[in-house]
């Protein structure tokens, strides 16, 4: 049964551009512009470890409504993700991790999670697919 889990979640793992945490707005809003088709962008320590995640409309929204842009692109990516993204090993049953998923406050359900292998960065999952293998 386990395997049959691990299959069906690694069927629907999803790439995702990755920036590391000592990258500037700027930088992580250039990476944003070149993966569009992405929903988020999830930040990394240099052993790839996922720190936090960035929903790109969120972040495309944030950087674009603020008055002193040039003071945005220079902070750090730090200070705009979202630090207690939902992270999961890919060993993780899909069922636990949608009934977690879940559990977000509003604003946060429909966000990414973030998938690992052994700690290190995998892919995304999206709810709408969690939903979809539930079926």
């Amino acid at each position: 049964m386990a395997t049959a889990q691990l299959n069906e979640l690694a069927d629907i793992i999803r790439s995702a551009p990755a920036v590391f945490a000592t990258r500037t707005c700027r930088e992580t809003m250039r990476v944003m512009f070149q993966h569009p088709e992405s929903k988020c962008i999830v930040v990394c320590d240099a052993t790839n470890e996922p720190l936090g995640l960035l929903m790109s409309e969120r972040f495309f929204l944030k950087a674009s409504g603020r008055n002193g842009i040039d003071l945005f692109y220079r902070e750090p990516i730090m200070k705009l993700m979202n630090t207690k993204p939902l992270i999961f090993d890919i060993s993780a049953s899909p069922e636990f991790i949608l009934a977690e998923a879940l559990k977000r406050p509003e604003p946060l359900k429909n966000d990414c999670v973030i998938i690992t292998r052994n700690g290190k960065f995998a892919g995304v999952a999206y709810t709408s697919d969690l939903l979809r293998i539930q079926q």
